[in-house]
């Protein structure tokens, strides 16, 4: 190699070099896109409302679905089901929606939460949607029902959404939420002998409002009007659904592959004007590293792990249990001298040592500032076991 030709490659070599620090040192801009998409862990994603969507149902089977309603109607058994629909706009034609008609007539539950909805689908229950333009950008949510009403409301910033039900068949349907203007932002309607759950805030069920916003009650509590049935999660109506991509487009909607891609080019352009006159070796790739960046969210367990607020996580569990035991039984633990546990234990079928048990742990956690992680585990065991032994 003489001094000329290695003065090429050296030239080269620093551009390849340079390109890489840049790309290394760069920080990956956040992903704002309104996705509402289980798998994505970007803020307007659903990913950890997904991965603790057992905790409402029991462990019960959460089945994605990539089709649309009428195309899944044909697929399933004659068991009763929840549907739960989270988008942007929804928008079905009439052969779809006579299928959601049709489900909830049998008796399946449609929970829906949208900021649009557009067709026959808001014609046939008789409501439509307006916009609402709030000089402080805050929007504040709550619930009519007294033992899902929280003092304070729960307060939406960034996340905030400002549509609301600006027309209702009021005699057939049930109002559960409101905005802090008291327009309705959810309600309920029979249909046949199953109901329809509508509410035009989809925005409380993203990563950002359940975690940074630390919002997840509200958005479990809007769920849990749902019964305990194995459920289907929509994913076909999201704003963003994932077409079919040609290997081009897949590559340059990657950032890495991008960058790898426009490096290939530039280098293919280089050593064809280099190699204008003569024959060189060919230039050794250089494989940048692969830029790794910390996932933006984590589910609700595994920060409040990691924290180590053994406390707050065994208080979480107590309370959701609860919640079910209410809903299911009309029973509330949180009363312990209005509850007769042979009374509860008879009604849930669970064991009465059980129970008892279980309220000593909670009062004992209750008045303590921290517990260790044995007397979690333990207190997690017995809220398990009810759990299983509940009727």
């Amino acid at each position: 190699m003489n001094k000329k030709d290695r003065k090429y490659y050296i030239f080269i070599a620093l551009i390849l070099i340079t390109i890489i620090i840049v790309e290394l040192e760069k920080p990956k801009p956040i992903d704002w896109r309104f996705t509402l998409e289980q798998k994505d862990k970007i803020p307007y994603g659903t990913y950890v409302l997904f991965n603790t969507i057992n905790d409402i149902f029991n462990e019960k089977q959460i089945v994605i679905n990539n089709k649309t309603t009428w195309e899944l109607s044909k697929e399933q058994d004659e068991s009763l089901k929840n549907y739960i629909y989270i988008a942007e706009t929804f928008e079905i034609d009439k052969s779809e929606t006579l299928t959601l008609l049709d489900l909830a007539e049998k008796g399946n539950n449609i929970f829906i939460s949208s900021r649009r909805f557009a067709g026959l689908f808001a014609d046939t229950l008789k409501f439509a949607v307006s916009y609402a333009f709030f000089n402080d950008s805050i929007s504040k949510l709550n619930f009519y029902n007294k033992k899902l009403k929280r003092s304070i409301p729960y307060v939406y910033k960034k996340s905030a959404s400002f549509n609301f039900f600006n027309s209702l068949d009021t005699t057939n349907c049930e109002i559960l939420a409101y905005d802090k203007e008291k327009n309705v932002i959810f309600f309920r309607q029979a249909f046949g002998k199953g109901f329809f759950y509508v509410s035009t805030v989809p925005e409380v069920f993203t990563n950002y409002a359940m975690i940074t916003e630390k919002n997840y009650e509200f958005a479990y509590k809007m769920l849990s009007y749902l019964p305990v049935r194995n459920t289907i999660w929509d994913e076909y109506y999201k704003p963003f659904r994932k077409e079919k991509k040609s290997s081009l487009s897949f590559l340059l909607g990657e950032r890495s592959l991008k960058t790898a891609y426009y490096m290939l080019l530039f280098t293919i352009l280089l050593f064809v004007i280099f190699s204008a006159k003569r024959k060189q070796r060919i230039i050794p790739i250089i494989k940048p590293h692969k830029n790794k960046t910390t996932e933006f969210v984590h589910t609700i367990s595994g920060l409040y792990y990691k924290s180590k607020n053994h406390k707050d996580i065994a208080l979480k569990r107590f309370r959701y249990l609860n919640n079910f035991l209410q809903n299911k039984y009309n029973i509330n633990l949180s009363d312990k001298e209005g509850v007769n546990i042979e009374k509860t234990a008879l009604k849930t079928g669970t064991d009465s040592d059980l129970l008892k048990k279980l309220l000593f742990d909670h009062s004992k956690i209750t008045k303590l500032e921290t517990i260790s992680e044995q007397l979690l585990i333990r207190f997690n065991k017995l809220i398990e076991d009810i759990y299983n032994q509940c009727q």
